[in-house]
């Protein structure tokens, strides 16, 4: 897996993913329709859900750039509305993400974020939404929001 599969178009770490990290491990989630949600990031060609009809990468990609740090305009409307959905507070580590990828580089960027959603008692993978790792209960970073 290359970084650049990790790197979300908005400036999420795809890493952070249930879906991706389900996929990761050969065991893809079901959705809606009972059949597996296959994802492989967000510049692969297997996306599924919301991230398949990304408004935000439409845009990017028709504009030509991998990423929204790329972009004159950023952050725009859309990736402004994004950032500031409730039902999401990850979302609101985009702008941050997309500083520190300009600062570090991609390399590091990604293998900082690949430890950031790692236990750091047990080194399970945890998504966005854990609270606590799902492998032996300790608390996470993330899921303190």
């Amino acid at each position: 897996m290359s970084d650049d599969a990790t790197l979300g178009y908005c400036g999420l770490f795809c890493g952070g993913c249930g879906v991706w990290q389900a996929n990761q491990k050969g065991k893809p989630l079901l959705g809606d329709d009972g059949g597996p949600m296959k994802c492989g990031g967000c510049a692969s060609d297997h996306v599924t859900g919301w991230c398949a009809d990304c408004e935000i990468k439409s845009c990017a990609r028709g504009r030509g750039l991998r990423y929204c740090l790329e972009c004159p305009e950023n952050p725009c409307e859309k990736l402004t509305e994004f950032m500031n959905d409730p039902r999401y507070p990850y979302h609101l580590e985009v702008q941050g993400n997309m500083k520190r990828l300009r600062e570090a580089g991609l390399a590091a960027w990604t293998a900082e974020m690949r430890a950031r959603y790692r236990c750091g008692a047990c080194g399970a993978d945890f998504n966005w939404f854990d609270a606590a790792c799902p492998a032996c209960g300790k608390p996470t970073a993330t899921g303190a929001r």
